[in-house]
């Protein structure tokens, strides 16, 4: 692999040019036409200001598809790197972003140097100080997205441990190269052009007779709330047919079966972010080769609680087994009706506007309380049945000792107010009658969390699944009315309104 010095470019490219001018033009145009749309009463500048920026981002997400599709496929390459200098920099209390300075040695490449930026947990600074060996993942076409992996796996943590790299030569590849100011610039411009332009066509309505004076009452809505719903129909029909055709994302992905070897032990006072540590082995059913992973940058479901030999959920797109996601259970395949069932919602909630529109506002109660009192109540039998499962589950459970082996502290920063926020989550460590070691955060019933670090507590488990574990059964069983409760309330709430609809149409 040839890598060439410098990174990024630096500055935005002819075509980037373009683009951000295009991009500044639409966002002009659109809010002024759905700006004007609102005072002047006219639905198709709404369709207007919602539609065009729509479709802008739409056709530059298919012009992106070739390139995000090239990258998606290309498997990243895991290399060693020796940390030559690292400087920190003002961020989140917990999270810094420290800028390194890594001298990278790939297998079967040259070495070269590289810089980065990386928000690094305050409990692991210690080991990631200058002339410490880690392990880095990047893409083989653009290394300078290089990143630092936390939680390699076994074979890549001794090869780290026993290395001793040279330092590489320069120059430094760079992953936040500054861009160039005429981007903004032409963004800028358009948006300022858009503007201009909008107002010009919207003159007459907005600075006429009728634009003057008050607000009128925005006339021709039912127009609007036509073409709303075809809109949501026709892209519930199409999520429905991807889905008989089996080309939905859920059912492109391939879900197999992990199995938990290795768990390593939470750090005190570290970050509850990326879950329980595990390693996970799975059998691979293209190359029938056992796969080693581990969940650093997963970005799919929070382990939590975990021990050797747990069965956990794998899935990666067909065709990118290096894209893998893990979940705390084995999932069923999906058909992916989760946003044409969306789109359905939606079109049904403009049919309901239109019908208060058109027939009254009663007709609003009847269209929204009338399928809400219907969908609790069908399901009102299923949750009694399922409180009644986890209760029968509680009274179950075994009762094992426990200890708080690590607390996990996260803060953050309110955006709104600068608002300091701090969320600790304990971790318990426990063995089940059956000799599984069983690590796990736990977010609920345990008092006193502040000072918990080394406490013995008494877990109580499922036999048949550890994961599913308290230690306060008492309280447990007091918030299984909650589920129940609800769904009365939604009944009664819901029912309540259709009544009142379908009274004040007899006596309208």
């Amino acid at each position: 692999m040839t890598i060439t010095a410098g990174g990024p470019p630096p500055h935005d490219s002819p075509p980037e040019l373009v683009l951000g001018f295009l991009t500044g033009g639409v966002i002009g145009v659109s809010l002024t036409s759905f700006i004007g749309g609102c005072v002047v009463g006219r639905p198709l500048l709404l369709v207007v200001g919602v539609a065009l920026p729509a479709a802008h981002g739409l056709a530059l997400l298919l012009a992106a598809l070739p390139r995000r599709r090239r990258e998606a496929r290309t498997v990243p390459r895991t290399a060693l790197a020796r940390i030559e200098a690292r400087e920190m920099t003002r961020g989140k209390p917990t999270d810094v972003p420290v800028r390194f300075e890594l001298s990278v040695v790939p297998d079967g490449a040259p070495a070269f140097r590289l810089a980065l930026l990386q928000d690094v947990h305050v409990t692991e600074l210690a080991d990631l100080r200058p002339g410490a060996v880690v392990v880095v993942t990047y893409p083989p076409d653009r290394p300078w997205k290089a990143r630092i992996v936390r939680r390699p796996t076994p074979e890549w943590e001794a090869r780290a441990a026993a290395a001793h790299p040279d330092a590489a030569p320069g120059p430094v590849l760079r992953s936040d190269a500054e861009p160039g100011r005429a981007g903004g610039f032409l963004t800028l411009l358009g948006l300022l052009l858009g503007v201009a332009g909008a107002l010009l066509l919207l003159r007459a309505d907005l600075f006429g007779p009728r634009g003057s004076g008050s607000l009128p009452g925005l006339p021709g809505w039912d127009g609007f709330l036509r073409l709303w719903c075809a809109a949501w129909g026709a892209a519930a029909l199409a999520g429905f047919g991807l889905s008989l055709a089996g080309l939905t994302k859920a059912q492109r992905t391939v879900r197999l079966t992990g199995r938990v070897v290795r768990v390593r032990q939470p750090r005190h006072g570290g970050t509850r972010r990326g879950g329980i540590s595990v390693v996970v082995s799975y059998r691979d059913p293209v190359s029938g080769e056992e796969v080693t992973a581990t969940n650093d940058g997963d970005g799919g479901e929070t382990i939590t609680a975990a021990w050797e030999g747990r069965e956990i959920g794998v899935r990666h797109p067909r065709g990118r087994p290096h894209a893998r996601r893990f979940s705390n259970s084995p999932e069923p395949p999906g058909r992916g009706l989760g946003a044409p069932s969306c789109a359905v919602v939606l079109a049904y909630a403009g049919l309901v506007a239109l019908a208060a529109i058109e027939w009254g506002w009663p007709w609003a109660l009847i269209g929204a309380g009338g399928p809400g009192a219907l969908h609790a109540a069908v399901h009102l039998p299923g949750t009694v049945r399922a409180r009644s499962t986890r209760l029968a589950a509680l009274a179950a459970m075994d009762a094992v000792p426990g200890r708080v082996v690590a607390v996990l502290e996260d803060v953050g920063v309110d955006q709104e107010d600068g608002h300091t926020w701090t969320r600790t989550t304990p971790v318990v460590a426990f063995t089940t009658r059956a000799g599984e070691a069983v690590t796990a955060h736990c977010t609920e019933h345990l008092p006193e969390r502040e000072d918990v670090y080394g406490r013995e507590v008494t877990v109580h488990h499922l036999p048949s699944d550890p994961a599913r574990f308290t230690l306060d059964p008492a309280a447990e069983r007091r918030s299984e009315w909650l589920d129940v409760l609800v769904n009365v309330l939604v009944i009664l709430v819901c029912g309540a309104a259709a009544a009142v609809g379908a009274a004040l149409l007899r006596t309208g």
